[in-house]
């Protein structure tokens, strides 16, 4: 083996460990970062929910609550009112009331009463009384770990419940289920760890390249680093900023009097929190990119499934691939599901998208257009940039790399105010006509 070859070949194994090593530390660092945050954005969550409850509750009709008024107005409707606020709030497993009874601190109204049998009922005493607890009754407060109980492993946020002279009479209690904030956690902790397996894999390839594949590992490589950035920056910069606002707006809305004005903040940051999904979402798929052969896929089958599965009424589609097949990446079907969304979300006078291909000298062209408002002459490249990803998501970013993949390319010709246009130049070779549709 030539001398330079084989020195090359080590340092490349030996820059890629050096790589391992310092990704592998960096990601398992912004992966605990990233629970921590989310874990406090829970705990927020978790206090605000209990505040508005709270604000809700009448507190000289519940400081007459005695036991044995299960049967009462009083209680009925506050159990209905707890169990509905719980209904529509999945990730919410219990809301209660509670006061303190000397040194004891006793259920009063359980949102479970007359549903789980495991219920607390009026003067029940409960004996895993934490400081957190006992902070409820004078300030909003939130357990700093989870607890386990007869009910189960929770995490909790308390607030007081105050009469007409502002007098503390008890604490409404919202707990989330262990599983459901560890869930959370893993949501985002997925994509460090799916980057970890990518880095894995990458060396893996690198100890049984030979010679004649070195220059196809080292584009290989150059392409994981490029991933690895991008996620990188959406982990840390994009992610965070955006679990920095959810928990401002948060706050705002626990220091906000009026109910029309929380619910407002409580639409932002139920926008905020899908914008993470949304986020999460991409970096799934993005580092899925490229891990599998491409495969040969029926256009038409394709685009007629997404139109299914997006729902939408008042548009009409018209979808003329015939039997047309491509050799493309597993997942071209995203294409076509951030294509079509695009013209849903954006056409704004949007009502009908056509889609059908054309025959050229170096291959075919896939047509999508619609009838929409089109897109400004100063933006049609920009769209398939990370950078614009604020008005467009990140679909036609991800769009664009899927199709380059097999050497595909996508830019958009349509004409402002008239509609949008989209072309994807299939290369020869990567397109056939198969025998059924």
């Amino acid at each position: 083996m030539n001398h330079r070859f084989r020195n090359a070949r080590i340092l490349t194994i030996l820059l890629i460990i050096l790589m391992f090593f310092i990704t592998g530390f960096s990601f398992i660092l912004i992966d605990t970062m990233a629970k921590d945050a989310l874990l406090g954005a829970t705990r927020d969550e978790l206090k605000g929910s209990a505040s508005i409850i709270a604000s809700q509750i009448n507190g000289d009709t519940f400081a007459r609550i005695q036991p044995g008024d299960e049967a009462t107005p009083a209680f009925t409707s506050l159990q209905s009112t707890l169990d509905t606020i719980r209904k529509a709030e999945p990730s919410i497993r219990y809301i209660y009331t509670m006061r303190q009874n000397g040194s004891a601190v006793e259920f009063v109204v359980d949102a479970d009463y007359w549903i789980d049998p495991d219920a607390a009922i009026i003067g029940e005493i409960y004996p895993d009384v934490t400081p957190d607890l006992l902070m409820g009754f004078t300030q909003t407060s939130t357990g700093k770990d989870f607890i386990t109980d007869k009910w189960g492993t929770t995490l909790s946020g308390y607030a007081p419940i105050r009469d007409g002279r502002g007098n503390v009479v008890g604490l409404v209690g919202v707990d989330m289920d262990s599983k459901t904030v560890i869930g959370k956690q893993q949501y985002i902790g997925m994509t460090s760890y799916a980057l970890l397996i990518i880095i894995l894999v990458l060396f893996s390839m690198s100890a049984i390249i030979t010679d004649t594949h070195r220059a196809r590992v080292e584009i290989m490589i150059e392409r994981a680093n490029e991933k690895l950035n991008v996620l990188n920056n959406i982990i840390r910069h994009d992610i965070f900023n955006t679990i920095t606002a959810l928990m401002g707006y948060e706050e705002m809305a626990q220091q906000t009097d009026t109910m029309p004005e929380v619910q407002k903040k409580l639409i932002t940051i139920a926008a905020l929190t899908e914008k993470i999904q949304q986020q999460i979402t991409f970096t799934r798929d993005y580092q899925n990119l490229g891990l599998s052969m491409p495969q040969w896929q029926n256009v038409q089958k394709i685009i007629t499934q997404e139109i299914s599965l997006s729902g939408t009424t008042g548009v009409t589609f018209s979808m003329d691939f015939g039997n047309l097949e491509i050799l493309a990446d597993p997942l071209l079907e995203r294409v076509f599901h951030h294509l079509l969304d695009n013209s849903l979300k954006h056409g704004q006078t949007l009502t009908k998208i056509h889609g059908y291909y054309q025959r050229t000298g170096a291959g075919i062209i896939l047509i999508i257009e619609d009838d929409g408002i089109g897109i400004p002459e100063d933006e049609k490249e920009a769209i398939f940039k990370r950078q614009f990803y604020q008005n467009t998501g990140f679909g036609l970013f991800l769009s664009k790399d899927i199709l380059s993949m097999t050497n595909f390319s996508i830019r958009e010709t349509g004409e402002p105010g008239k509609g949008a246009r989209f072309e994807m130049k299939v290369p020869k070779g990567a397109y056939r006509f198969s025998d059924t549709v």
